[in-house]
């Protein structure tokens, strides 16, 4: 069931272009503002705010499981679109592409804050493809690897619990304190899932580029994701220190993004497809 649930929301979102339908985040806001009247304690609330709901669909699961495997093989379906990445930064990325490649420097640089890029500092190309390639990497990441990990290990609860976890640490309701929490949470969640890609870009990309890369951060345990993720995509699309210190990352390394995180997203489906006939 997990196998065939994951192809039919990769083959959904392929249909659509986006999980955009079922990603509703209202209530969960919602959820949010309550808890901070109800818990003063930072970390009773990031518990509330991520144990609460994940505990009350878990009855839910159980209900619905106990009328009918149907009918719970499909509620996976939306659960999972659901945890996916938010946004749409494929299509702000090629945007940026386009843009970078026509020296339109202002549109570019509204793609890149649409990514969530910090452009205030940034003064040219080659910084600003730096921190445009760290974050749509990141981003890539985000929208599928992890919540694929966690279904495949604990199904459709693993998957809603990191995505609560994601949308605690980027809620701009959130204290300081607690922010701090939920994104360490999240953190946790991350660090097996980007070493596993890791390893897919060394079999997607190049390999001896990235298998160095990939077995100096294994046992890191203070690196940001995005800092790994960063580090292993530059491995894969074969880009060395002395390279990034003369020129920078180049537009050739953006437009190889996408196509190295297709084909890692490919080789993760056929994993899976052998393993499930096993």
């Amino acid at each position: 069931m997990t196998f065939v649930v994951i192809v039919i929301v990769f083959g959904l979102v392929q249909c659509w272009g986006s999980a955009q339908s079922f990603q509703r985040d209202g209530l969960y806001n919602e959820w949010l503002i309550t808890t901070q009247a109800w818990f003063p304690s930072a970390g009773l609330r990031i518990v509330a705010q991520v144990m609460v709901p994940v505990v009350v669909l878990w009855f839910g699961l159980r209900i619905v499981e106990s009328i009918s495997g149907l009918l719970l093989f499909l509620v996976a379906i939306p659960l999972l679109m659901y945890s996916l990445g938010r946004g749409e930064f494929q299509e702000c990325l090629k945007g940026y592409c386009e843009a970078s490649h026509r020296k339109d420097n202002e549109v570019a640089t509204e793609y890149a804050m649409r990514m969530g890029v910090d452009t205030e500092d940034i003064s040219d190309w080659p910084e600003l493809h730096h921190q445009t390639l760290r974050r749509a990497a990141y981003l890539g990441f985000d929208r599928w690897f992890t919540a694929i990990f966690w279904f495949l290990l604990l199904g459709p609860l693993g998957a809603v619990f990191y995505r609560l976890s994601a949308l605690a640490a980027q809620a701009d309701e959130q204290t300081d304190e607690v922010r701090e929490l939920a994104y360490r949470l999240r953190w946790l969640l991350e660090w097996p899932v980007v070493r596993l890609l890791g390893l897919s870009f060394a079999l997607t990309g190049n390999f001896v580029g990235c298998i160095q890369g990939w077995k100096a951060n294994l046992f890191s345990i203070t690196d940001p994701t995005e800092e790994v993720m960063e580090k292993y995509v530059h491995g894969a699309l074969n880009v060395n220190s002395n390279e990034l210190v003369q020129q920078g990352v180049t537009e050739q390394e953006l437009d190889a993004l996408i196509p190295l995180l297709g084909r890692s997203l490919i080789l993760w489906l056929c994993v899976l497809a052998v393993l499930a006939i096993m």
